[in-house]
């Protein structure tokens, strides 16, 4: 049997199938053209599907805060154009896969695929933490999942850290992804002018603060510092030991670790302390399809 997943994004569908034993067979990446509207997106998840050997079940990530019951998504920044429309039904429709097709927030999927195959498969207990356009997160507990009633555990980007800081899109200031984010790194980098080359650039800025002391290491030093501000509430929270950064941005994380270790530091104490670690996810962009795979077996399962 080959499990199938889907990680639905605002710009790019990535999809895949493998092996209950965790053996890639097949994957695929296509433009997300929300332009077209959502009869036309949910046709070609469906082909990707079935051109990707659908059998059983079906495993759908998606961004944003969803309506698991219903199988919609609620709101989303970069998929308003499907906020309402009965995603799991219509998929289940054109693939005649009734009660077969589970949705989760892309981010709980990633977690999911790390726990089984990446950086997380030896640990009970972690959180994923994504940095992209924001910060998104998925918590394992006891090794499952643990996304809370609402579907909404895990989710770090939107802690506060700097009660007087940027204004986030969620209508907080300060929110960890208003600092530490992608996007916010480089809206950081650039009022700093830095690189002075190439402004904004966080592939040059990481180069630069990779290859000498300076102002690209401090501003790192001081988004990885917020970071670790924000992990510091998930372990005087929860006592975790393990968070495994991912994301785009996740790949600068060497430079953001010493400011990393300084936040946690600053903000917990004692015990809390001992043995925290903070490791680059290994999956990339197949984590997402991979957890939503496995996901959608596990709840055919149940």
């Amino acid at each position: 049997m080959l499990l199938v997943g889907i990680d639905l994004g605002g710009t790019a569908i990535k999809a895949g199938s493998i092996t209950p034993e965790g053996e890639i067979v097949a994957r695929r990446e296509v433009p997300s053209e929300l332009e077209r509207g959502p009869a036309d997106l949910l046709d070609r998840m469906a082909q990707l599907a079935r051109e990707l050997g659908v059998e059983r079940c079906l495993g759908l990530g998606v961004p944003g805060l969803l309506d698991l019951a219903g199988g919609r998504v609620l709101q989303s920044p970069n998929l308003s154009s499907i906020a309402g429309v009965p995603l799991v039904a219509e998929l289940a429709r054109r693939l005649n896969l009734p009660q077969r097709v589970h949705l989760e927030n892309d981010a709980n999927a990633a977690a999911i695929g790390e726990h089984w195959l990446g950086r997380g498969r030896s640990e009970r207990d972690l959180l994923l933490v994504t940095l992209g356009t924001g910060v998104g997160g998925g918590l394992i507990l006891g090794g499952e999942l643990h996304a809370g009633p609402g579907g909404m555990a895990g989710e770090i980007g939107h802690v506060v850290v700097e009660p007087n800081g940027p204004l986030c899109g969620c209508g907080s200031r300060g929110c960890l992804e208003t600092l530490a984010s992608a996007s916010a790194a480089s809206r950081r980098a650039i009022a700093a002018g830095l690189p002075r080359d190439d402004p904004g650039d966080l592939v040059r800025l990481a180069e630069l603060a990779r290859a000498s002391a300076g102002p690209e290491r401090e501003l790192l030093f001081a988004v990885g510092r917020d970071l670790g501000r924000g992990l510091a509430v998930a372990i005087a929270l929860l006592d975790l030991r393990c968070f495994v950064i991912g994301g785009g941005f996740g790949a600068a994380l060497d430079t953001l670790l010493p400011g990393i270790r300084t936040g946690i530091a600053e903000r917990c104490y004692g015990e809390r302390l001992k043995g925290v670690r903070v490791e680059r996810a290994e999956l990339g962009a197949d984590a997402g399809w991979i957890g939503a795979a496995r996901l959608g077996m596990l709840r055919a399962r149940g």
